[in-house]
């Protein structure tokens, strides 16, 4: 009886140390699933990423220029120099920014991604308002006095700017502030804008009559005070002086 009990008693230990070998030493079904679970999502985050960053599955596929009127879309498109299927979230933009920004008629360019595979370019173009003449042609000049293309022929009822030859670049811009100070309706009587050496600025007109601008200072209060001196009869408008204005 005792050795009955003996051989009860030791398979009874036996049995709780192997359970306690599985449950210590084993792995767990859920154990198992988890592990495969984090391995299939680091396989697949390396599968994307290397799809998205270095195939051209996610490239681009076209690039759409907007803006253009003068400019050659054409143009922008190739100055702006993206490979077809280049991976479109490795499209440098500040760097195709900085290329059609150096195209002269180009005042400022956006850029961005349209996903899956398209990158849009917007450009805005120079305004002219201005042309100067240079020995080959005619330059345009644009509202911050910056010449951006040339031409053989002036556009029609476009003035000029006349510049002395060592002009530098804040006395070009005196000579814009006067003119783009003017409202419309005066604008469209200047035939001439010229600065001489001393950097005064004068405006010759139609019917042959000159304004004496003299500086760029004041140039909006001037631009308020020389309509009304228009309406009277002379040759010379001197502004120099706002405040007192003359007709000669």
């Amino acid at each position: 009886m005792r050795e009955a009990g003996r051989g009860r008693s030791s398979g009874g230990r036996t049995s709780s140390r192997t359970r306690g070998r599985r449950d210590g030493n084993e792995p767990s079904g859920g154990f198992r699933v988890g592990r495969w679970v984090v391995l299939v999502s680091l396989a697949l985050i390396t599968t994307g990423t290397v799809l998205v960053f270095f195939t051209p599955v996610l490239g681009v596929r076209s690039v759409r220029v907007s803006g253009t009127e003068v400019l050659e879309s054409t143009r922008v498109s190739r100055v702006a120099s993206i490979d077809e299927g280049t991976p479109i979230v490795r499209v440098d933009r500040a760097a195709v920014r900085e290329r059609v920004a150096g195209i002269s008629r180009v005042e400022s360019v956006g850029v961005r991604v349209v996903w899956p595979s398209t990158v849009r370019v917007r450009v805005v173009e120079r305004e002219p308002v201005l042309f100067e003449r240079i020995p080959d042609g005619v330059r345009l000049v644009d509202d911050n006095g910056v010449g951006f293309a040339e031409v053989t022929e002036p556009p029609r009822e476009m003035p000029e700017l006349r510049l002395p030859e060592d002009d530098g670049r804040q006395r070009t811009e005196d000579a814009i502030t006067a003119f783009t100070s003017l409202d419309e309706k005066v604008r469209k009587q200047v035939r001439v804008v010229e600065l001489d050496g001393s950097g005064r600025v004068r405006l010759l007109l139609t019917r042959e009559r000159t304004v004496e601008w003299g500086s760029a200072r004041e140039s909006e209060l001037k631009a308020a005070v020389l309509p009304a001196l228009l309406t009277r009869q002379g040759r010379v408008y001197d502004v120099t002086a706002p405040e007192l204005p003359t007709v000669s």
